[in-house]
């Protein structure tokens, strides 16, 4: 009887109810894509999340929303971990964004604040883990996460496991702490690729990291099996140990799939990175601004990199490959692994158009930081450098703490330590290495060149590195002293050379043969920031070789140049090559003197606005020539003398940094109003000494000075009522 009168009498109505509950169903989900969602600090989770009744928890919206949602977080400070649960697509992809609000005259974002939060193994105040992609977060304040356990490992954001697409975009990541440095562990940012599927095209550009005590680990590192990612245009400082680690052999992916690989590193500031004040790293300086531990087919460009300890080093703590570390002989994952006592490598690396200056120990550096030992096995630091290249690189007064035994002495502009000879087949051409006398340290070591490896080492297992270390050529070495023997150049352990042109003539391998021993002839040393563009006169200009093709290393077949191994711009965006020729160096001359100058520029998406409206201003800051990197501070707006808002700048290149503010018709007059944006200027604080630790209270000195920009026109019209227009 029920299916005779299911067929005769409701054949119309039981279809419907049920479609019409299937559709109950499945709206929410379908809805998303597209669908955009708001968080508050005055909602409820119990809210259908609109802009009218906006969730409360940033966690609830990270465990609600599917693909192709946008989850706007109002300003405000949520205490609480995110995790993500769900994976956008390369087309619909999650995004989560800070949305600002005015509050007096401060623009404040969302902040996700770790004060009270208790750290249970490692823990990011944002975490993505297993495999999810297609998720970006961008804009947030991420802070104050502290671990008092070496156990326990507080993070900003800790990405781990595989996936996609993933993007971590102009957020402030700062005052991530573990109390427990000896033997703990912390982190800004962690991606660590655990699984055959990679953590691929991962994106980490326009962040700021600082004031951050990480113990044995680093500011911002990928680990394992993270390929064909971008760093760039971030900003890092005031952190007590390694700013940028791209690392490989740890035993963070598995077999085959354990380095870091296919990247690019660009665009970033370091400075006042130190581990002299970290007892973790036996308070000595050993923190690189810049870290290859293993990494394979990675660009490092156009950073502008200060006050640190190491530049960059390219080369594997790690001397044998791990059971879950294996290095393959060819590019992805195959070829033949090595076995063995062989040393694994940083490979394959490009360093070109950087700057190097004030770092504490040394400028750059290849080879195992120790000699390998016949027992073998990780991090002994036996490891060493393969096929990486150095060109066009500007480094000046490096090794400026003189330090001691147990902190480390000075190590000078470029230096090569254990298990590299000329099959290793690594280059240092086309780079300036100066040192002056306007150093605000001590006066540097004036050390250009520090091989300390005799050609005859003896190695285990009667593993050989015959000379010489590296190819040298077209370089362009100088100082205020001028040439010192015994100190300017050590090679393969001799340092008797009478003269430069002596040591061209007689060192083994006849490196440096069309070297130049002149002065680079920079445009100011003595400016703030040191301004090392140089002069049309300078002997730099036009010197350099550009005989290397990609054969000797990595060009990026799917980057800005890949069939150039020397970039297709400079340090600062010129164009890399004048017709056939090339400058000494990481700036080409474009034909007048660079002087210092900052622009500030301001532009706003409506120049009129009703009553209730509001619109976004684009503040601007771009330094010329740029040598200290990107200009950090805050930009306020004024009406008139008025002051209306005032916002931090987050970093959007080497040279420049950017805001966007909020502006409502509430905060004009009727009629026109002219607009005006102030560039605060910076300061950076001396670093490093025992006594003048990265994030201390040490007096900064000035950097950037204060810039206006040209004023632009703001119409409003209506009445000037409240100022919901900026709360929304």
């Amino acid at each position: 009887m029920r299916c005779k009168l299911g067929i005769t009498g409701k054949v119309t109505i039981v279809p419907s109810v049920l479609f019409v509950f299937v559709v109950m169903l499945v709206q929410p989900l379908a809805a998303q894509e597209g669908a955009v969602y708001y968080v508050s600090t005055t909602g409820r989770d119990s809210n259908p999340g609109t802009s009218a009744e906006p969730w409360l928890t940033i966690q609830h919206a990270a465990s609600t929303v599917r693909a192709g949602a946008t989850v706007n977080v109002r300003g405000g400070v949520y205490h609480e971990y995110v995790s993500f649960s769900h994976s956008g697509t390369a087309s619909k992809p999650i995004t989560f964004q800070s949305d600002p609000v005015v509050i007096g005259t401060k623009v404040e974002p969302a902040v996700i604040d770790g004060t009270g939060l208790t750290v249970s193994g490692t823990q990011g105040l944002i975490t993505i883990s297993g495999d999810l992609s297609y998720i970006i977060v961008k804009g947030f304040e991420i802070r104050h996460l502290v671990s008092a356990s070496e156990d326990a490992v507080p993070c900003g954001v800790w990405i781990t496991g595989s996936g996609a697409g993933v993007q971590i975009l102009n957020n402030h990541i700062h005052d991530i702490v573990t109390t427990s440095e000896k033997n703990g562990n912390g982190c800004g940012l962690f991606a660590y690729g655990t699984s055959k599927s990679p953590i691929t095209r991962l994106v980490v550009s326009g962040n700021e990291l600082h004031n951050l005590k990480t113990g044995n680990s680093e500011s911002l590192t990928l680990n394992g099996n993270v390929t064909d990612f971008q760093v760039t245009n971030n900003l890092i400082h005031d952190n007590d140990n390694i700013g940028i680690d791209i690392i490989g052999y740890e035993g963070t992916g598995p077999v085959g799939y354990d380095q870091a690989s296919y990247g690019v590193v660009s665009g970033n500031t370091v400075y006042n990175i130190s581990g002299i004040g970290n007892v973790g790293e036996g308070n000595s300086y050993d923190a690189d601004g810049l870290y290859c531990d293993g990494c394979a087919f990675v660009s490092f460009e156009r950073n502008a990199i200060f006050q640190v300890d190491y530049g960059i080093e390219t080369t594997s703590e790690n001397q044998v490959c791990q059971a879950t570390g294996t290095e393959w002989s060819l590019p992805n994952h195959t070829g033949t692994a090595a076995r063995g006592k062989l040393p694994c490598y940083g490979m394959d690396v490009t360093v070109r158009n950087n700057l190097f200056y004030y770092e504490n120990a040394c400028g750059n550096s290849i080879g195992g930081y120790a000699l390998a030992t016949s027992k073998g096995g990780g991090s002994n630091g036996g490891g060493s450098s393969y096929r990486d290249v150095f060109v066009n690189n500007t480094l000046f007064d490096n090794g400026t703490q003189p330090g001691n035994d147990s902190e480390g002495t000075p190590s000078g502009d470029f230096q090569i330590q254990y298990q590299v000879g000329s099959a290793q087949g690594d280059y240092f051409e086309n780079n300036v290495v100066y040192e002056s006398a306007a150093s605000p340290y001590s006066v540097s070591p004036n050390m250009w060149i520090n091989s300390f490896v005799p050609s005859n080492q003896v190695y285990p297992d009667s593993l050989k590195y015959p000379g010489p270390p590296a190819t040298l050529n077209w370089n362009l070495y100088d100082s205020a002293a001028g040439y010192e023997e015994g100190t300017s150049i050590l090679w393969a352990d001799v340092n008797n050379y009478k003269s430069f042109s002596n040591y061209q003539a007689t060192n083994l391998g006849k490196e440096d043969a069309d070297s130049l021993h002149e002065r680079p002839q920079f445009v100011d040393l003595g400016a703030s920031p040191p301004n090392v563009s140089t002069t049309p006169e300078s002997p730099a200009v036009a010197a350099g070789s550009t005989r290397l093709s990609c054969n000797v290393g990595w060009c990026d077949p799917n980057g800005d140049s890949p069939t150039s191994i020397y970039g297709s711009t400079d340090f600062l965006g010129n164009p890399r090559k004048n017709d056939s020729k090339i400058d000494i160096g990481a700036y080409e001359n474009t034909g007048d003197p660079l002087e210092n100058s900052l622009t500030v520029k301001l532009t706003s998406a409506k120049s009129s606005l009703n009553e209730g409206q509001s619109t976004p201003l684009t503040v601007t800051v771009t330094a010329i020539p740029g040598s200290g990197g990107a200009p950090s501070g805050t930009v306020s707006i004024l009406r008139g003398k008025t002051l209306l808002e005032t916002a931090t700048l987050m970093p959007t290149g080497v040279n420049t940094t950017a805001a966007t503010l909020p502006l409502g018709a509430s905060q004009l007059a009727l009629g026109d109003n002219k607009l005006t944006a102030v560039y605060s200027g910076n300061s950076i604080a001396p670093c490093c000494t025992p006594s003048e630790t990265p994030g201390g209270a040490q007096t900064p000195v000035p950097w950037y000075p204060q810039a206006t920009s040209e004023a632009i026109t703001e119409t409003a019209t209506g009445n000037r009522g409240d100022r919901s227009d900026l709360q929304r």
